[in-house]
């Protein structure tokens, strides 16, 4: 036998010797193979994104690691979140993944979530005076890559962030000024609730005032309205009314001061130091009779 074959075969010897020690050692313990291949789920963070008096659209961002000396195709992700334990959300990410060997890739997975479906939880975390919450995100990946067994992994991760409370609005007062030959001034007065441990602004607000079925005024109040943590803050917002299009019959009704329905939708931008919250959208409306706003707002303002 040549040299050269020689050393080829001591060293083909030596790689089998090793592969075999290490299927021995690998045997003799109790890990399977996803034990040392299995991707690693992390939540980097979370932000709103729209945010109303039923439900908060959010995106989790997501970091997956994986530690294998092998890329991993992910062919679709299925999870469950889960808020102090209470089931919010489940839906599948509707993209594929690729992840490198020995490296992370970073998405971002949609999240609504309904608070009916939180009412409890709110109520309890309130009674003990927290302000955060338990986030659990129960992950199922499915791959046909012969390192995953079955076909499918389940992964489970827990990270504790801020509990987000949607503002409250009441309508405190509507009331004209400025009374002339061609329009008047509708103002609005209303009180803005903020049951969070965090202070934000609104920014830009769009609205409509509706009173029984006469037509919409529309209005906005440009810059910023600052919204202390647990507290509230009264905002009178203006819009102007055209007779021309109108006409007085909104501004009798106000006048004779009956018990009218209104209607009261409004659109802005949420500014926080929570990164939560930062830049998103929130539409807030309420509705009921004039005077027991009134007296509800009224109420309001004396516990403040």
């Amino acid at each position: 036998m040549s040299t050269k074959k020689s050393i080829f075969l001591m060293i083909g010897l030596v790689a089998l010797a090793g592969i075999i020690y290490m299927v021995i050692k690998f045997k003799s313990s109790d890990k399977e193979v996803a034990d040392y291949v299995v991707p690693e789920l992390q939540v980097a963070n979370m932000q709103v994104t729209n945010l109303t008096a039923n439900k908060a659209e959010m995106n989790m961002s997501m970091v997956m690691d994986n530690p294998a000396p092998v890329g991993i195709n992910i062919d679709s992700l299925h999870y469950v979140i889960y808020i102090e334990d209470n089931e919010v959300a489940r839906t599948t990410y509707p993209d594929s993944l690729q992840i490198e060997a020995n490296d992370t890739t970073a998405f971002s997975l949609p999240l609504t979530v309904y608070y009916n479906k939180l009412q409890s939880v709110l109520n309890n975390l309130e009674e003990q005076g927290k302000d955060s919450a338990n986030y659990r995100v129960n992950a199922t990946i499915f791959t046909d890559m012969a390192i995953i067994p079955k076909d499918k992994l389940n992964l489970d991760i827990e990270k504790r962030l801020p509990l987000v409370r949607p503002p409250e609005i009441e309508v405190a007062d509507i009331g004209v000024e400025d009374v002339g030959f061609s329009g008047a001034t509708l103002k609005t007065e209303i009180i803005v609730t903020n049951k969070n441990a965090f202070s934000f602004g609104f920014r830009d607000m769009y609205y409509a005032v509706q009173l029984d079925n006469n037509e919409s005024v529309e209005g906005s109040k440009p810059g910023t309205v600052n919204i202390p943590a647990k507290g509230s803050t009264s905002v009178t917002i203006p819009a102007e009314i055209n007779f021309k299009e109108m006409g007085k019959n909104l501004i009798d009704l106000i006048r004779k001061g009956d018990d009218i329905q209104y209607s009261f939708n409004m659109n802005t931008e949420l500014i926080s130091d929570s990164e939560v919250l930062e830049n998103s959208k929130i539409k807030l409306s309420s509705s009921g009779k004039l005077k027991s706003a009134v007296k509800a707002a009224k109420s309001v303002a004396e516990e403040n």
